[in-house]
């Protein structure tokens, strides 16, 4: 039997969207008493424990759809729970079991989390080493970016590309705002800015939510399965998945339930599709801290990198400052995308140098 572990996690929250809850709802979390949460597997679940998935956080709590019906139960984690992982102990996605407070009660106590199928993660602000986990068992990652206002950060991109590859996410890359640049000319540079992550295998998604232009390429895509939407703020997600989904009236049941009718993305929160599937709409995000990754392990997220490996006069090569680096000759011939590259550079400084962020 597995020793118990102490945590003191509550739902994981992005300090920068603290501020966006209701005063009232924040009331009540500083108010609250915090009591610890003992991690113990294989406890025998109660009779009257039900399934469902967390669909979004509530304050200090979470919102879960209870199979079958899916009726919203607003439930706590506290006590002693069953859960195979430690840190981000609950996450939005998440497959849980529940035990309600009362039988006509829409309030309960999260019991169990089953284990994780994928994740998508990053390290948590601040000074002690911890994964924040944004998402559970989904099964794509949508990266939305905006031709302008703001421009797309491949930087970004890539931070995000290594994030899923880690957390076994199938990646898309979507580009809003086309419609900002009508010439042909213009768009063509734009395409050919992402011809290095379509020869990666990614698909890459041209879209305007203003001229409905690439959407149903794009809804297509999403049919049967779970997508996460993820990107900087600003870039028109809000709007993208509005496109997509019937998200006012997911998220407006849900807000006015839950949140005095008042709804910002200060959480993640997840989207049936009518057609089968979902999407989880979560907060925008400027920088993304990648948990636990090694010098020697980066490389490997650079696939397009393995070919030149071999030439490399060093078998530890770190592709940098070394002379005869296979990998460095390659980016100078262009057989490997110089921005890429640059990325692989700033990743690397942004390892070796926790506090820097890329």
């Amino acid at each position: 039997m597995p020793v118990p572990t102490r945590s003191h996690e509550q739902p994981d929250a992005d300090p920068e969207l603290d501020e966006q809850f209701s005063e009232k709802t924040r009331h009540r979390a500083k108010s609250r008493n915090r009591t610890r949460t003992i991690i113990k597997q294989e406890r025998v679940l109660p009779p009257n424990a039900q399934r469902g998935t967390v669909i979004t956080a509530a304050g200090p709590n979470w919102i879960v759809a209870v199979e079958p019906d899916k009726v919203f139960h607003i439930c706590s984690v506290s006590g002693t729970v069953d859960c195979p992982h430690i840190g981000t102990i609950v996450a939005v996605g998440d497959v849980v079991w529940i035990t309600p407070e009362t039988d006509q009660g829409e309030q309960g106590t999260i019991v169990r989390v089953e284990e994780r199928r994928t994740v998508l993660s990053r390290k948590a602000a601040g000074r002690v080493q911890r994964e924040q986990v944004f998402v559970a068992n989904v099964d794509q990652l949508c990266i939305v970016m905006s031709t302008a206002l703001p421009m797309y950060n491949k930087r970004l991109i890539d931070r995000y590309l290594i994030a899923a590859d880690k957390g076994d996410l199938q990646p898309i890359i979507c580009i809003n705002k086309m419609d900002l640049f009508p010439e042909d000319e213009d768009r063509r540079d734009i395409r050919s800015d992402f011809t290095a992550y379509q020869h990666l295998g990614i698909t890459c998604h041209f879209v305007s939510v203003k001229h409905s232009e690439g959407i149903d390429e794009l809804a297509a895509q999403l049919v049967g399965r779970s997508t996460l939407f993820s990107g900087p703020s600003g870039v028109g997600k809000s709007s993208l998945i509005n496109a997509l989904t019937d998200s006012r009236q997911v998220v407006g049941a849900v807000s006015d339930k839950y949140f005095t009718g008042k709804h910002t993305t200060s959480a993640a929160i997840l989207i049936p599709l009518a057609n089968g599937g979902s999407i989880i709409d979560s907060p925008g995000i400027r920088e993304l801290a990648i948990w636990e990754l090694g010098v020697e392990e980066l490389p490997f997220y650079f696939e397009e990198f393995m070919p030149f490996v071999s030439e490399c006069r060093y078998a530890t090569c770190s592709h940098t400052h070394e002379p005869g680096c296979g990998v460095k000759k390659a980016v100078e011939e262009g057989k490997i995308d110089e921005e890429r590259y640059v990325s692989y550079l700033n990743i690397l400084e942004s390892i070796k140098t926790p506090d820097l962020r890329a």
